[in-house]
């Protein structure tokens, strides 16, 4: 990351959507989103209406979409549900892996759905790149778009796990989490749009 930006921290978005970023710069990007996301997931806590816990997991995904471009905003969330797959504590809880007993585990759907909701966010964060300036409409259609996948694979694989019906998956894993998910969104919409710089830092 170069001195400019360095030195403008609402800027620090911009360094890692350089077409010409440096290599190390985008895996330290990637890496550390991914990082971030199973922090973020350790706070968690179940309520008595949903078997899904409610967590900050989903922050750190968008967020990643906010600051790392497309691809890689993809890829950081396959790391993190990889390394998580693979035996890491990263999800809700401190919980790991996602096969148990030979099935995808109840949570499976939205786990996988995560770095599709990533690259949506950073397709909207690009164009507002590319222009120099926020892309409002582009930001808030992706801002709009970018849980449908989460939600989507959520619920039905929810359905399947508990093998229930879509309507009751849909009010155990969606519909609680919907106001939730959406503060979280406005938060981040109001930054990427009010508060970021999209131009190249003065010194």
């Amino acid at each position: 990351m170069s001195n400019s930006y360095l030195h403008h921290p609402l800027s620090w978005h911009l360094a890692l959507r350089e077409v010409n970023a440096e290599t190390n710069h985008r895996l330290a990007g990637i890496a550390f989103f991914a990082g971030l996301t199973a922090l973020l997931a350790q706070a968690s806590f179940l309520t008595p209406w949903t078997p899904v816990p409610f967590t900050f997991q989903t922050m750190g995904v968008l967020a990643t979409g906010v600051y790392l471009k497309r691809n890689d905003a993809f890829t950081s969330g396959l790391l993190y549900v990889g390394l998580g797959a693979l035996g890491a504590p990263f999800f809700a809880g401190g919980a790991s892996g996602i096969v148990d007993a030979g099935q995808l585990i109840p949570s499976a759907g939205y786990l996988l759905a995560f770095p599709f909701a990533s690259a949506i966010v950073a397709e909207g964060m690009d164009r507002s790149h590319r222009q120099n300036m926020a892309n409002v409409p582009a930001q808030l259609i992706c801002w709009a778009l970018a849980m449908l996948p989460v939600y989507a694979a959520g619920t039905w694989w929810l359905a399947e796990s508990y093998n229930v019906s879509m309507s009751l998956a849909f009010e155990w894993g969606t519909e609680p989490f919907l106001l939730w998910d959406f503060g979280k969104i406005l938060v981040l919409l109001l930054l990427t749009t009010s508060v970021f710089s999209y131009g190249e830092p003065k010194n």
